[in-house]
């Protein structure tokens, strides 16, 4: 099999367009470990090589694509979750942790990613081929630990490069592949019968048509590049901006400026910074024309 992806020397997955020729690239086999080669020649297909000459491993893609959700997530610390059920929440939002420790051992269950946020822990299960099963779930309940999964599975039938920035931008961004499995979501009933909303598009339109539930504000996201640093940004309907971004001291200092400047708080819940009309009008342009997109720090 020919190999196209390989672990630098800080361990990250990197495909072989993007190191350089030959020992230079100083990767190693994903598979093995052994020290791999990048072949760049002008006649055969690019491609990572033992340097011992021995056959390419036969490099498992559900393992790669598992490896590089944890690895974007760990470098990102954080990322796009959805409202918790049965909670005060009512919008997806963007989560910063404070810390982020992958395939912790906590007693009987060993999570991919155990995150905290404001203390308190967020279990993360991405799940490519192997989903959580009914005993691990019943031990995360027992816990009482907010956890939530995000499958993978459908990338599997994609030609999704992997790493590539748009499948970093999936899995950081989209809500498509998220749940909660704890809490779970709560629970409709329809035509008399008792289950949960359906994922399917079409049904899950109908079920939610029978939903009391008021409908939540509508809003509409921006991301920028600003020294480097990407800062989110979403405008709800009310006229309000929530702003966050990975920490960076002089963003927060210039948001913080702004707060002072024409009101505006800190939500600790979501780490963002909010400000309201009119103001918020105001903070939106000035993020608009500090966007610099070809700025970007890479970690």
């Amino acid at each position: 099999m020919t190999m196209y992806v390989a672990l630098n020397e800080n361990n990250n997955l990197v495909q072989i367009e993007n190191v350089e020729r030959g020992l230079a690239c100083k990767c190693t086999c994903f598979e093995c470990g052994e020290t791999v080669i990048a072949r760049k020649g002008d006649i055969k297909e690019h491609h990572f090589a033992h340097a011992s000459n021995k056959e390419s491993c036969n490099i498992n893609p559900e393992s790669v694509l598992h490896k590089y959700a944890k690895e974007v997530i760990l470098e990102s610390m954080g990322l796009m979750l959805p409202a918790v059920p049965n909670t005060e929440d009512n919008e997806a939002a963007w989560w910063t942790f404070d810390k982020i420790i992958p395939e912790f051992h906590l007693g009987l269950i060993r999570p991919d990613l155990a995150c905290y946020y404001n203390d308190e822990p967020v279990f993360i299960e991405i799940a490519v081929t192997h989903f959580i099963d009914e005993n691990k779930l019943k031990i995360i309940e027992s816990m009482n630990v907010n956890t939530l999964e995000i499958d993978l599975s459908s990338l599997l039938q994609t030609e999704l490069v992997i790493p590539s920035e748009q499948a970093k931008k999936l899995i950081l961004e989209s809500l498509d592949h998220k749940s909660w499995l704890y809490p779970q979501a709560p629970k409709v009933i329809k035509n008399g019968v008792e289950g949960k909303i359906s994922k399917n598009p079409l049904e899950a339109t109908e079920q939610l048509a029978t939903n009391t539930t008021p409908n939540v504000s509508s809003w509409e996201d921006y991301q920028f590049t600003i020294n480097g640093i990407w800062v989110r940004a979403r405008k709800f309907s009310s006229g309000m901006l929530s702003v966050s971004c990975i920490y960076n001291p002089e963003i927060i200092a210039m948001l913080k400026q702004w707060r002072n400047e024409g009101g505006g708080r800190f939500d600790q819940r979501y780490r963002s910074w909010n400000y309201w009309q009119p103001f918020s009008a105001t903070v939106l342009e000035r993020l608009e024309l500090m966007h610099a997109p070809n700025d970007i720090k890479h970690h």
